[in-house]
This record gives C-alpha cells, sequence and structure tokens, in this order.
C-alpha cells in the first residue's frame, strides 16, 4: 500500500482530523484530480463533475479538523474511495497525447495538451508514446512536490464517425 493510499485511508477513516497535515491534504486533493487556486491563505481547490468548492486553510501547519470533515463527505459522495489514487502510483495515466512526425528531428514527437511542457520524443510511435508515459510521470511528481496543481485529463467529448460498409 503506498504512502498515498494510507493518508487517504487516514482521512476517509475520521479518527485523526485535527491531526491531518495540511500539504499532505493538498497533495492528495491534487492526487485526485482536484485544481488548486490559492487566495492569501486560502487554498480553494475544484474539480469538474464536483458541485462543492472545497476552501482549506492552514492552522500551525495542519488542516482544520471541520474542513477534513468536510473533505471526507464529498469525496465519500462522488466515489473517491481508498482505490480512487492507485493510478497514480503507477504508469496508468488517461492524458490525451498528440503524435506527430518531425522532419527536423527525424523522430516522432508525443504532445500532452494538459501538462504545459510535457513533450517526448521516439524513433517509433510506440517509443514516443511509452516516453510520453515517463514525462507525465516526472511531470506530475514535480508538481506535487512543488505543490503546484494537477490539471486532469480532459477525455474526448464528441462522436465517432460512422463506418460505412462495402456493399
Amino acid at each position: 500500500m503506498s504512502r498515498w493510499d494510507r493518508f487517504l485511508q487516514k482521512v476517509l477513516s475520521g479518527h485523526a482530523d485535527q491531526n491531518i497535515d495540511f500539504d499532505e491534504l493538498r497533495g492528495l486533493l491534487t492526487r485526485l484530480g482536484f485544481t488548486e487556486t490559492i487566495r492569501g491563505d486560502h487554498h480553494i481547490f475544484r474539480k469538474q463533475g464536483v458541485r462543492e468548492r472545497i476552501n482549506i486553510q492552514p492552522r500551525n501547519g495542519k488542516a482544520k479538523a471541520y474542513q477534513v470533515e468536510q473533505i471526507r463527505v464529498i469525496l465519500k459522495q462522488y466515489g473517491h474511495d481508498e482505490h480512487a489514487i492507485k493510478e497514480v502510483g503507477g504508469m496508468d495515466y488517461k492524458y490525451r497525447m498528440e503524435l506527430a512526425w518531425s522532419e527536423r528531428d527525424q523522430a516522432w514527437i508525443v504532445r500532452v495538451p494538459e501538462l504545459p511542457g510535457a513533450l517526448a520524443d521516439g524513433p517509433t510511435p510506440e517509443a514516443a508514446i511509452q516516453e510520453a508515459q515517463i514525462i507525465i510521470q516526472q511531470w506530475i511528481e514535480t508538481a506535487q512536490a512543488d505543490g503546484d496543481p494537477i490539471p486532469p485529463p480532459q477525455f474526448y467529448q464528441g462522436s465517432y464517425p460512422e463506418v460505412q460498409s462495402a456493399s
């Protein structure tokens, strides 16, 4: 079980609300796909599909107990259970990738639109995509270490074209 899985269980259990590290709580919310806006000492988290905004403030490096309770209620309401962050620990990121051949670089280039600056390359499309998975993981780990928000993946919302059968 990862550190983040244990921390999520601690938040969901409700047994230590007054002893939750503020920065760890911020990291957990970003791992769960929430984006953070900071205004003074107010840290406001939002996520597409979650109606509530989460507004937390630190108190001596800890999260306020009533705010941890609010977060627990929201996480349970929207199905963020103990399995919600398993994909963060591995290489199973679901970000869009744009793949194109670069004549100048004589390589396949992958761009991850949701993660600014996330680019990778490889001699084959498969190698470029594999490198992009590494870049995504490093991008997320760096953002978490710096306390920066992690943009959630954007999923395809359109429809697929109909396939015409040959008659």
